[in-house]
């Protein structure tokens, strides 16, 4: 057994202390002083890649390694690098090893998080309301700007469902039909979409004039009721009311077109089908009726005089 010149310490290692870091070049002794300068002295990875570290002193490599953190002596390995006749330093095995494994525990962080993620949209994916899915509807059906608000749009798809409950007709425009689909789907089967249409009509007035009257005034791009027709002329109101007298919807007739015997006004009025009559009305010249499949098919044709 030998003990180390410095502090006495018994040596593991005949060329280096382990207690005061003291270490053997030749003959002589250094203290630990002396290697701190020195770049080459110290732990590095053990070229043999048989442990952890390997012991450097001046440069050279000693026979004292170590493996977490426990030292311990490697003669064979010594005796290894003294004859191939030099160092030749190669990547330390296990500290490859272990950023093989850190890499690896870090794709596993990354992959559990993304399965967790998709994991929450699935168990949320049913989370969404009635009314999100039935606002959802309308917007994918291009409908949402059939009203101002989204309140809006949801108290009328759910008043369309209590109609039904009520026994209502089970017809509706295109946005009813969807409120029924998402908030009384029972209805859905046999729901009639109303149809809408643009109606064209014409208003004629016949005249023949005497020499004292006439009941049509003539201009070089248009003509107009006269005398007693003085009502009729381009912008006279057109009323379209339903058979309980409500009004629908209202248009005007269009510049006349014509001669002193006969001068014709256009207008068109759009409808939606679902009353039960369509009366038209122009000025105060008394209430034509019609049937949703008379004005698809005719429009309107209306005479005076």
């Amino acid at each position: 057994m030998s003990f180390c010149v410095y502090c006495g310490a018994a040596l593991i290692d005949p060329s280096h202390c382990g207690a005061c870091g003291a270490y053997k070049v030749g003959a002589d002794w250094q203290p630990a002083t002396a290697m701190a300068p020195t770049l080459d002295a110290g732990w590095r990875p053990d070229p043999t890649g048989r442990h952890e570290g390997r012991y450097f002193a001046a440069g050279q490599p000693t026979d004292l390694v170590r493996d977490g953190g426990i030292e311990g002596l490697d003669a064979l390995g010594q005796q290894q690098l003294d004859s191939a006749g030099g160092v030749t330093l190669s990547p330390p095995v296990r500290a490859s090893r272990r950023w093989l494994w850190v890499a690896a525990a870090v794709v596993g962080v990354l992959v559990l998080i993304g399965g967790g993620v998709g994991l929450a949209l699935y168990l949320n994916r049913d989370k969404q309301t009635v009314d999100d899915k039935y606002l959802a509807g309308l917007r994918t059906s291009g409908l949402s700007s059939e009203f101002n608000s989204d309140a809006n749009a949801v108290a009328h798809g759910k008043q369309v469902c209590r109609q039904l409950e009520d026994g209502g007709a089970q017809q509706g425009l295109p946005v009813d039909q969807v409120a029924v689909g998402y908030f009384c789907p029972k209805f859905a089967e046999g729901f009639h979409v109303l149809e809408s249409i643009t109606v064209k009509g014409t208003f004629t007035l016949n005249d023949s004039p005497s020499g004292y009257s006439t009941g049509i005034a003539v201009s070089d791009t248009s003509c107009s009721g006269h005398g007693g027709y003085s009502d009729i002329d381009q912008g006279t109101q057109v009323i379209v009311k339903n058979g309980k007298g409500e009004i629908l919807t209202t248009t005007m007739l269009g510049a006349g077109q014509g001669g002193r015997y006969m001068c014709s006004f256009p207008f068109t009025f759009r409808i939606t089908e679902g009353q039960d009559r369509y009366v038209v009305t122009v000025s105060h010249r008394g209430d034509m009726s019609y049937s949703f499949a008379d004005l698809k098919a005719r429009g309107v044709e209306l005479t005076l005089g």
